[in-house]
This record gives C-alpha cells, sequence and structure tokens, in this order.
C-alpha cells in the first residue's frame, strides 16, 4: 500500500533523530577509509626525545636535539604551534609565562618576536646544577630551522597542538615537511621518517586525507586508568597507526586490547628506569622521555 508523502517524511526524519554518535561519526571517517593508516614497525621499542634530550639541555632547542640523537633516540619530539604569521614556532606552551614571566601567547606573537624569548633562562632557573650562561642564548625555533639542521640524519615525532579549523597548519607543516624532503627520504632503521600526533581528531583526519603514507598518532589525557570502546578503537583505526597515553593511565589489560586492533601504543613521558621496564613489560611500543639515554639503555636489557 503506498504511504502518504507526509508520512514518508516523518519516517524519514525520525530515523534520522535516532543516529547514535557512532554513527554520525561515519561520515567523518568516509574519505578516511580510502587508504589505511600507515604501518609501523613491529617488535621495536621506540625511543621518543620529548622535546629534545630535554632533561639536560633547554627543551625544543637545537643542541636538545643534537644530544637526543647523539644518545641514540628513535626520534626527536617537536610540538608545533602557529605564529601570528602564520609560522611554525617549536615550543609547548601557549603561553610564554614558564619561559620569560609574560602573559604573551604564542598564537599573538610573530615569529621574530617569538625569537627574543630563551628557553634556556628557564631551564637554567629549574637546573641549578646544569645552569650555563650560554643557555640564555638559545631560542625558540622555527620548524625550519629544525629541518634544515637535522635534514634526513634523524626521524621525527611531530606534535600539531591547538591547529586552527580549515586545515591552514596541516598544509603549512606536510608543506614544510615536502620541502626539505622528510617524507620522501630513506627511513632510520626501517623507521617511517615522521610520525605526526594530536589530540585533536579532525586535525588528524585532515592529514590522512592529504597524505596518507604517514604514520598519525591519537593522543589522549586520561586522567584514570585508560579505556577505550571497542566502537571507537575501531574508528581510530581508520586514519590512526596507534594512540599515545599518559603513564598514569597505562595497564597491560588496555595496551593488549588496543595492540588488537593494531594500533600501537606510546606512553607519555617516562624518565625513570623502572617505569620504563615496566612499561616495555606491559606491551607498550614506545615511550616520550626527558632522558633517551636512559631508556636506550633500559630498552636493550630486554
Amino acid at each position: 500500500m503506498k504511504r502518504p508523502l507526509l508520512y514518508l517524511l516523518w519516517v524519514c526524519l525520525l530515523a534520522a533523530a535516532s543516529c547514535s554518535p557512532e554513527e554520525e561519526r561515519i561520515p567523518a571517517a568516509g574519505y578516511a577509509q580510502q587508504e589505511k593508516p600507515a604501518a609501523l614497525p613491529e617488535d621495536r621499542f621506540l625511543t621518543i626525545a620529548h622535546r629534545g634530550a630535554s632533561a639536560y639541555l633547554p627543551e625544543h632547542t637545537l643542541p636538545a636535539y643534537a644530544l637526543a640523537d647523539e644518545m641514540g633516540a628513535d626520534y626527536i619530539e617537536l610540538d608545533l604551534r602557529m605564529t601570528k604569521d602564520g609560522r611554525l614556532a617549536v615550543i609547548h606552551d601557549h603561553k610564554l609565562q614558564r619561559m620569560n614571566g609574560t602573559g604573551g601567547q604564542v598564537s599573538d606573537m610573530t615569529m621574530d618576536e617569538l625569537r627574543n624569548v630563551s628557553p634556556g633562562i628557564a631551564f637554567n632557573e629549574e637546573n641549578p646544577e646544569l645552569a650555563q650562561t650560554s643557555h640564555e642564548q638559545l631560542s625558540i625555533p622555527e620548524l625550519r630551522d629544525v629541518l634544515i639542521r637535522f635534514g634526513s640524519a634523524v626521524n621525527y615525532y611531530i606534535e600539531l597542538k591547538a591547529p586552527p579549523e580549515g586545515g591552514r597548519m596541516e598544509e603549512a607543516v606536510i608543506g614544510e615537511l615536502e620541502r626539505y624532503g622528510i617524507t620522501e627520504k630513506a627511513r632510520q632503521h626501517d623507521l617511517p621518517p615522521v610520525i605526526l600526533q594530536s589530540f585533536s581528531e579532525e586535525s588528524l583526519i585532515r592529514l590522512h586525507k592529504m597524505r596518507p603514507n604517514i604514520p598519525l598518532i591519537q593522543l589522549y589525557s586520561f586522567k584514570e586508568n585508560a579505556d577505550l570502546s571497542s566502537e571507537d578503537l575501531e574508528y581510530l583505526r581508520s586514519y590512526a597507526s596507534g594512540i599515545g597515553i599518559p603513564a598514569a593511565s597505562a595497564h597491560a589489560g588496555f595496551i593488549e586490547k588496543v595492540e588488537g586492533w593494531e594500533l600501537d601504543v606510546h606512553v607519555f613521558t617516562v624518565n625513570e628506569e623502572q617505569n620504563i621496564l615496566r612499561l616495555i613489560r606491559m606491551g607498550a611500543d614506545g615511550v616520550f622521555t626527558d632522558r633517551p639515554d636512559v631508556a636506550r639503555r633500559v630498552s636493550s636489557y630486554e
């Protein structure tokens, strides 16, 4: 029997209103499923130098990255923020309070203005036993400064922090990586030359659409034991190669569940030898650490 047009319209509207949150995510994942996420190496525990060898030298500076490389880190980690003039500053905090005692924000400053801020001043104050006057001459680098300095000699693990809508930051990051040939370089020790990460799901999906050959890591800030549903993990697997979680939230059951979906687990930030060893035995695939020499030594035990 034919139904009146108004009845059919009402049924369609009712069906649309009853969609679950997971169903609403399908269009966002649609283009991400065109290609599978890039694979990360199996059976290798990654030492990721958190802001460089930042336990020993001012964070996110060229000397800190050079030391991390000397210590055998698999990756040097960079935090990126977009400046007022659309450039990519290598800095973690969105405010400069910790570095220079002011309330200035990265997004309100040009890259040239940021170069006048030294991470070394705060480092010397926080680490008097490691303080050197030369540290105060160090400045906040731009992404291209790091790429020019190290080129294809190191692997890069880059976080996009607070990426604005529209994809401008993602395009800028990919543009710089391609400008300096990083995405095309030979892999170091069979590792991908670059891994990108973010807390922003939307940003990672945009990146996967742009360059599906680059591994992506979805970051989480769990306050207690980490947990994700099977539906969440299935969706993640459509665009990400792994996840990053705080050390306090990591537990063996969760790591086993995540890896059952062929996703890697990288844990932040871990500096003590016994904690790194505990995570290796849990089955974690890597750690972010301020002390890459310690992580390299511990991983060689296993």
